[in-house]
């Protein structure tokens, strides 16, 4: 037994004097965050977090509030959690908190924020051969995210809360530290539309042999940019937000307005051009089911 010891301890003596980090190593899951940033695997982890705040909008129960809440549909099932149901019978009231997603999508925009300021300098995917283009995508992927978070907010709340700068408040903040100003709905929609021309020239339009392998699919690229400036742009020239006059009152405490009263066609032409190039992408078209040579339009619609 003694023997079995000295062995033992000549054995750890030795590794000792070969390396003096021997004891010092840190194990994969407790990684520092400036770690994670050191790395390529942990690095496109984080990016991957990045992606999992997209919402399953297909559910139509608990994602999804625009079908129950809207007449083309008629939500009958009375399940836990399936809010659209209580939304069709009108059984909620402001406490309700349905489809409540204010805080899901600003945890995705800080997430996506701190991935943009700290992944650029990685030195694992500086050291390939394309190294430097890979980050700048991987950027651009990470901007593109934030932008449609923020688009995802727009639709669901109006105006918003732009965050800039380092937003970072104590456990112990005030209320009036925690009361930050709504920008107006056109500072949103600039904003969101800028981020998405910045993401742009970094991405493919489409993911194929050069930059794709199969877990790639989903991936963000120039053509769902494009399909989301074309929703962001219509959104932005409707009635709604466009000169409407019963918005008068919506302003922040400083008198701020934060939907524009004056009307302006122009947002209409420039959401047309934008919807244009959507329907140019050569990869796209419309969902189609025919009788003979005919469209048939009620089958198609109901299909997709």
């Amino acid at each position: 037994m003694a023997k079995k010891i000295i062995y033992i301890l000549t054995l750890y003596i030795t590794l000792s004097a070969c390396s003096k980090d021997f004891l010092n190593q840190v194990p994969d899951d407790r990684l520092t965050i400036d770690q994670v940033f050191q790395r390529r695997e942990t690095t496109e982890q984080y990016l991957h977090g990045v992606y999992s705040y997209i919402k399953d909008e297909a559910n139509q129960w608990t994602s999804n509030p625009w079908v129950g809440a809207a007449d083309e549909a008629d939500m009958t099932w009375a399940r836990e959690g399936y809010n659209s149901y209580f939304m069709n019978l009108g059984s909620w009231d402001p406490t309700s908190n349905f489809f409540l997603f204010w805080d899901h999508y600003y945890m995705g925009i800080r997430s996506a924020t701190y991935f943009i300021e700290n992944a650029g300098e990685n030195p694992e995917i500086l050291r390939l051969t394309n190294g430097r283009e890979l980050l700048d995508r991987y950027i651009a992927e990470a901007r593109a995210l934030r932008a449609y978070y923020y688009f995802c907010l727009v639709r669901q709340y109006g105006p918003v809360i732009i965050l800039e700068g380092d937003y970072t408040l104590p456990v112990d903040a005030s209320l009036e530290d925690l009361q930050i100003p709504r920008n107006s709905m056109d500072e949103c929609v600039d904003y969101i539309l800028s981020e998405l021309n910045k993401a742009m020239p970094f991405l493919p339009e489409w993911y194929n042999d050069k930059f794709m392998s199969d877990n790639d699919y989903g991936r963000v690229t120039t053509s769902f940019i494009k399909a989301l400036k074309a929703r962001l742009l219509l959104y932005a020239a409707s009635p709604l937000y466009n000169g409407n006059s019963e918005y008068s009152g919506f302003t922040n405490a400083d008198g701020k307005q934060l939907i524009n009263q004056s009307y302006s066609e122009d947002k209409w032409r420039v959401a047309a051009a934008a919807a244009k190039e959507v329907i140019d992408i050569s990869r796209f078209a419309l969902y189609e089911v025919r009788n003979g040579d005919e469209i048939d339009a009620y089958t198609s619609y109901r299909d997709m």
